[in-house]
């Protein structure tokens, strides 16, 4: 018996040390002289841009350790896009995203 409790005791804390927040919400890093910019991710896999006029997200995923922001950049030469990035790291209050060397950290808002 005190075996069975040990086992279930070790495989719920490893269960819950493996999950990571939620990345539903929104997300904002500081622009320099402007607005904070950045996206909202909703439950139903929705997306939407923060201060970002010329990005118009759609819809998200997250696969394993991958978050996919698909969208249509706007402007003279509109255009649907599917970005990849690792999600290097997400805390209940930040989330930091690389993709091709370049890495940037947001806050939950």
């Amino acid at each position: 018996m005190k075996k069975l409790l040990l086992s279930a005791t070790v495989l719920f804390a490893l269960g819950f040390m493996s999950c990571s927040p939620s990345p539903v919400g929104t997300w904002v890093e500081p622009a320099g002289n402007t607005e904070e910019q950045g996206f909202t991710l909703n439950k139903d896999g929705s997306a939407s841009s923060v201060n970002m006029g010329y990005v118009e997200f759609k819809n998200w995923e997250k696969n394993g350790d991958l978050l996919i922001l698909k969208g249509n950049y706007l402007g003279s030469s509109k255009r649907e896009f599917s970005d990849t990035m690792k999600v290097e790291n997400i805390t209940k209050t930040e989330m930091t995203l690389s993709q091709a060397g370049y890495s940037v950290t947001y806050s939950r808002k």
